[in-house]
């Protein structure tokens, strides 16, 4: 019997112990928590917007709860939030509700940038594991910025162009050579431009048309491709329309690559150098 209470003597001792550590929360009427603090969301958003989900610690939600949140980023002009409002109503009977983060894709180098959620004590009910305002009131969104670095001065100056048809009937031949033309052409960058990824094409002086006065190029660095404005691209003074299907650069040698169907003459290619 002497060794019955010994061995539950014993056994009480170490419950009460393993208590000392245990940290117990009482909902009480509820409280409101984030179900995660981290994540992350790249600028082009393949997987689709973020959502993060706010939760009801409550055993009932009879009669809706409102969720007031703020927003802290660096620069607020990179995504959409929903609700705009900074409060988000989860209805009666249900115990969950999102905040969605859309990001604005772009193409500047902007680096990544957190954007900030926090609960706060506006809410119909408190904020935090417990109502304690510490545990799960924040959220940290890294917003993973999508574009590379170019260095637009390998794009602005004087240009070769290069120019010929490269298979059908017409193979081998160039338009310079069959109207008998010389063509370069001139990049700077286009006045206004923010991105430091545009610049403004004109024929050089004393040269043909190329491509018409005016056009814009704008460099895509992720995946390294260019676009022209306006389109359809007009060449050689208007003779034919490119309907382009591959675009290019190559930054370390100056070079923009450019090819597709031209007109009904077969497929071409022209190759702008810089000097």
């Amino acid at each position: 019997m002497k060794k019955y209470f010994y061995i539950l003597f014993a056994s009480l001792g170490m419950l009460v112990s393993c208590e000392e550590d245990l940290v117990v929360y009482d909902p009480g009427a509820g409280y409101l928590q984030f179900s995660s603090t981290s994540g992350t969301i790249a600028e082009g958003a393949p997987e689709g917007p973020n959502v993060t989900t706010v939760l009801v610690g409550a055993g009932e939600n009879p009669n809706g709860v409102t969720v007031n949140f703020t927003v802290t980023a660096d620069d607020p002009s990179r995504f959409v939030i929903e609700p705009s409002s900074g409060s988000l109503e989860i209805p009666a009977g249900e115990f969950s509700g999102e905040i969605v983060i859309t990001p604005i894709d772009n193409v500047v180098v902007d680096g990544d940038m957190d954007i900030v959620l926090e609960l706060t004590t506006g809410s119909s009910l408190p904020v935090g594991i417990d109502g304690t305002g510490v545990e799960s009131n924040t959220r940290t969104v890294t917003l993973i910025d999508d574009d590379c670095p170019v260095d637009l001065g390998q794009f602005t100056g004087t240009f070769d162009v290069d120019e010929v048809f490269t298979s059908g009937v017409n193979e081998g031949l160039t338009l310079s050579g069959a109207f008998g033309q010389s063509y370069q052409i001139e990049m700077v960058p286009q006045p206004g431009d923010e991105t430091g990824t545009k610049v403004v094409i004109t024929n050089s002086a004393g040269f043909n048309e190329y491509i018409p006065d005016g056009t814009v190029m704008t460099l895509l660095p992720c995946p390294g491709a260019v676009e022209f404005s306006p389109l359809p691209l007009s060449l050689a003074g208007g003779f034919a329309d490119l309907a382009i299907e591959e675009a290019v650069f190559n930054e370390s040698e100056g070079s923009v690559t450019v090819s597709g169907p031209l007109g009904g003459f077969g497929p071409y290619e022209f190759v702008l150098t810089k000097q």
